[in-house]
């Protein structure tokens, strides 16, 4: 099979994006400020992309009613976009405060808010096409964002300190609220 039309072809290309972006973020190196960037649009690029091309390759089916797996579907990955870009909005308030740590609004609720919808769209996704292998991928992409967010929590710890760590007490939930 070619292998741009194999999903698992795709789901390494996303792995392996997300996997070089963290081994670049928890570097003790201080890289240039063009590595840090390029590892993060690379990471945006590739594995955002990776995961939108997955579900629409050729694959099994979740076999449910079309119409059902779009509106089911399509409501998912809407509350997933909104609630990366309510994220997005309030980190660009934060950067105009002098990057003041944001723990209300969205951010009152899970830590990591953006990876919150980054899944989400992707489950959406998913089940808009009803394509099996696409949502069997969906818990990796959790397990990858989860690891991220304890890895990014280190580096906001350093940054916050104390702060940060009675955030962390306040809202006890990383990415899934009452769950992880």
């Amino acid at each position: 099979m070619d292998p741009l039309h194999d999903v698992f072809f795709w789901a390494t290309i996303a792995t392996a994006t997300i996997v070089l972006e963290m081994v670049v973020f928890i570097s003790r190196r201080k890289y240039k400020r063009i590595v840090y960037a390029s590892a993060g649009i690379s990471a945006i690029i590739l594995f955002e992309v990776s995961r939108f091309v997955i579900p629409i390759l050729p694959q099994p089916s979740l076999n449910l009613n079309p119409n059902l797996a779009k509106i089911l579907g399509g409501m998912i990955f809407a509350t997933g976009i909104a609630i990366m870009l309510i994220s997005f909005v309030q980190l660009m308030k934060a950067k105009t405060e002098g990057w003041k740590l944001q723990t209300t609004g969205i951010y009152g609720i899970v830590r990591h808010p953006m990876y919150l919808g980054d899944i989400l769209w992707a489950l959406g996704w998913s089940i808009v096409f009803n394509a099996l292998y696409a949502l069997a991928l969906t818990p990796l992409w959790l397990f990858l964002r989860y690891s991220l967010a304890v890895l990014e929590e280190e580096k906001l710890i350093e940054k916050y300190g104390g702060k940060y760590m009675r955030y962390m007490q306040k809202v006890r939930w990383r990415i899934l609220p009452f769950l992880i």
